[in-house]
């Protein structure tokens, strides 16, 4: 028998540092770094390197 937590859990890296501050959008696979394709949005500043 299984249950609705068998599945193999999903993407283990944490996407948040990627969607759009103003208006929560994915960028478009290839056109990271440009504005929004949702709002127009300037993108935000590179992270720090650890």
């Amino acid at each position: 028998m299984t249950g609705p937590h068998d599945d193999p859990p999903g993407d283990p890296v944490c996407w948040l540092h990627r969607l759009c501050e103003e208006c929560g959008a994915m960028p478009v696979e290839g056109e990271e770094g440009g504005p929004c394709w949702r709002c127009g949005a300037p993108p935000p500043p590179p992270a720090p390197e650890a």
